[in-house]
């Protein structure tokens, strides 16, 4: 599990799709120079980060983490979407339409 003493702590939720808890952190300092959202999940050894616009204040992060999804089943929680389904670095509202255009970010999944 990664070292978490040095981010911001917003709130933690339960993961139906991976059956794990997951905390949720903003990275303020992070290499590239914006910040990062990072999710540590309990049962499993990858994180999950991913680039947070300029424009969001920690607010619209946690309100976007907690985006209720229209299909319970879906094989993304909600702050994995734009990666996981659209392949952007960065948190964008999905439901919205298309991502906005991107600045270096990365959104990966890190042991």
């Amino acid at each position: 599990m990664r070292d978490v003493s040095k981010l911001k702590f917003i709130g933690s939720s339960f993961c139906s799709q991976y059956q794990s808890q997951a905390k949720f952190y903003i990275d303020e300092a992070h290499a590239s120079g914006m910040r990062h959202l990072v999710v540590v999940y309990e049962n499993d050894e990858h994180d999950f980060i991913a680039g947070i616009p300029d424009e969001w204040a920690d607010q619209n992060v946690q309100d976007f983490i907690f985006w209720p999804m229209k299909n319970p089943n879906s094989p993304y929680p909600a702050w994995e979407v734009p990666a996981r389904a659209y392949g952007s670095p960065m948190l964008y509202a999905w439901w919205k339409g298309r991502p906005p255009p991107q600045r270096s970010a990365s959104a990966l999944t890190q042991k």
